[in-house]
């Protein structure tokens, strides 16, 4: 897998449009990067979107749920473990009064 791959090359293999992959960004939830005026996103960072966009596709979950995925999980992410991790967060959250 190439260490950097311009984004517009990622967008294309994902079906997604840039923006998209800005959005993902704008969550944290992956990195883009600029050299000599092209954006980049790392191998890795592709493969992690391709798992972001299957969360919020297929199985329709929220930025909050998929945010808890991410951080309870890491490479190689597994949709297995998806509902264990969502209902564990769920468990754990204070209920309000």
């Amino acid at each position: 897998m190439p260490a950097h791959i311009p984004i517009d090359n990622v967008a294309e293999r994902l079906n997604v449009t840039p923006e998209k992959l800005w959005e993902l960004q704008s969550f944290g939830w992956i990195s883009i990067m600029e050299k000599n005026g092209i954006h980049f996103i790392r191998g890795h960072h592709e493969y992690k979107a391709k798992f972001i966009l299957h969360l919020q596709n297929v199985l329709k979950l929220t930025p909050q749920q998929i945010s808890a995925v991410l951080l309870a999980d890491e490479p190689p992410y597994s949709l297995k473990d998806v509902g264990r991790i969502l209902a564990e967060t769920q468990a754990t959250k204070p209920t309000s009064k």
